[in-house]
């Protein structure tokens, strides 16, 4: 084998790999760019996402603190009328001992009236 012969085996074989370089490059650079937009655009995608989710958490966050503001307004409404109402339970059970007060001395009059009345009826017959 001489030299050119060598050289040319050589170049042929430079040759061949350059053009399976290029049938390569050619096929996988597009998949790249392919999937390199694909990323880019599911990147995006999330990206949406976790801005929608955001402003979800913030309304969200907003409505709780509305709500525990209300929740706090409701309890002190219902401690308040809880005292109200033990005030008025109070009330009206003075009420009803004072009226029990009262009565007694009207159930022993209709009692002794009630004594009385048969031995009137004896007498007027």
């Amino acid at each position: 084998m001489s030299i050119t012969d060598v050289g040319g085996e050589v170049r042929q074989q430079v040759e061949r790999w350059i053009e399976e370089s290029q049938y390569l490059l050619g096929r996988v650079i597009p998949g790249v760019f392919d999937e390199n937009q694909r990323l880019r655009d599911k990147a995006a995608s999330a990206e949406q996402d976790c801005d929608r989710m955001r402003e979800e958490i913030a309304a969200l966050r907003r409505e709780i603190n509305e709500l525990h503001a209300e929740l706090t307004q409701l309890r002190g409404q219902h401690d308040y009328l809880r005292g109200e109402q033990a005030a008025i339970a109070e009330s009206l059970t003075r009420a009803v001992h004072h009226m029990t007060q009262m009565m007694q001395p009207i159930n022993e009059m209709v009692t002794r009236l009630h004594v009385a009345q048969p031995a009137l009826e004896g007498s007027l017959q």
